[in-house]
């Protein structure tokens, strides 16, 4: 039996300004990403727009996304201190187990069809850019980055700086890297179901542990700690230099 969620906070306009010109994951063309959450199952390719780059195309399950979260990924979150951020939170699953152990978190998605289905969950979340103006900005605890979100934007550098700028000065990001840990590719990518269906060229990024380190210095951030579990791979980031 769960209450109903109640809004802790204002959310602020925010300005419209060359949001038509912003192309973010899986969206426009015919909506590939839209089209397969409606259904929680079946494989989205997440390959690049065009033959200019050496990434690899990927293979995205919906149902990991729309199906509970994992225990191992449950584990990663008692290692968060609250208020947490889930950037890029897709339906919710992170945020549901987020709930289930008592962690107050708040998602961040883009993605319309992705925000019902996590409010449907009972989450908090909020129908944004992380680039736009958020609430409680500079005071968030914690800031989740899975299945490949650290790619949002295309630039990790810009990702990392703005998180500076959303978490407080104790604050730490999880963050889930490639499983090479020398990758380090930023490039338009496209989304694609298997009936074909074309989202609109987006930037996106991938990195792996090395390149992350180096990325996560430039923006004030170093690596204080590192797990894995089925070939997945995470990082712990916190402060260069925390307060004592």
């Amino acid at each position: 039996m769960s209450a109903e969620p109640q809004v802790p906070f204002a959310v602020p306009a925010v300005p419209a300004l060359g949001t038509a010109r912003r192309r973010f994951f899986g969206q426009g063309g015919a909506e590939p990403y839209a089209r397969g959450l409606q259904h929680g199952v079946g494989t989205l390719i997440l390959r690049p727009a065009n033959d200019s780059t050496a990434a690899v195309p990927l293979r995205l399950q919906l149902q990991h996304w729309c199906a509970p979260a994992a225990a191992e990924e449950r584990a990663l979150l008692r290692g968060l201190r609250g208020p947490v951020l889930d950037v890029g939170c897709g339906p919710g699953r992170m945020l549901a187990a987020a709930a289930a152990i008592g962690l107050k978190a708040t998602g961040v998605d883009s993605s319309e069809m992705a925000v019902q289905h996590a409010r449907a969950r009972g989450a908090m979340v909020l129908n944004s850019s992380i680039f736009d103006a958020l609430p409680q900005e500079g005071r968030w605890g914690s800031a989740l980055l899975l299945d490949g979100n650290i790619g949002i934007g295309g630039n990790v550098g810009a990702l990392l700086a703005r998180l500076a700028q959303l978490l407080d000065v104790r604050g730490s990001v999880l963050v889930e890297v490639d499983p090479r840990a020398d990758m380090d590719l930023a490039y338009q990518a496209i989304l694609e179901d298997a009936a074909g269906h074309l989202s609109e060229p987006f930037p996106w990024s991938r990195v792996g542990a090395d390149a992350l380190a180096i990325h996560a210095a430039a923006a004030g951030w170093r690596v204080a700690g590192t797990a894995g579990f089925e070939l997945r791979g995470f990082c712990w980031l916190r402060r260069v230099g925390p307060p004592h």
